[in-house]
């Protein structure tokens, strides 16, 4: 069986980083994740209690600045992926020539 048979897509990709840690200490990592994700969650629910000045109507409305904040990182990552692959892709024969 190869390494590639191994890998089950996405969760493998995203697990890759942490295997080492995963690896040597499988309880801290996921206290790590669920400390993170309940941080994460009680901020945003501490923004339901918060007063916004709206300025264009939408973004009054609680929780709008971490769904933008979430957006516009997607967007950039993506972008910059679209972007460095133009830049730095090659051939496979690139050297060859």
């Amino acid at each position: 069986m190869s390494d590639h048979d191994n890998d089950t897509g996405i969760i493998a990709k995203l697990r890759a980083p942490w295997q080492s840690m995963l690896d040597e200490s499988p309880k801290a990592v996921r206290t790590f994740w669920v400390v993170s994700l309940v941080l994460l969650l009680l901020i945003a629910f501490a923004d339901i209690f918060v007063h916004h000045h709206e300025h264009f109507g939408i973004d009054g409305t609680p929780g709008f600045y971490s769904l933008y904040g979430l957006g516009a990182c997607v967007v950039m990552v993506l972008g910059s992926k679209f972007v460095v692959a133009l830049v730095l892709k090659r051939k496979d024969t690139y050297y060859d020539d």
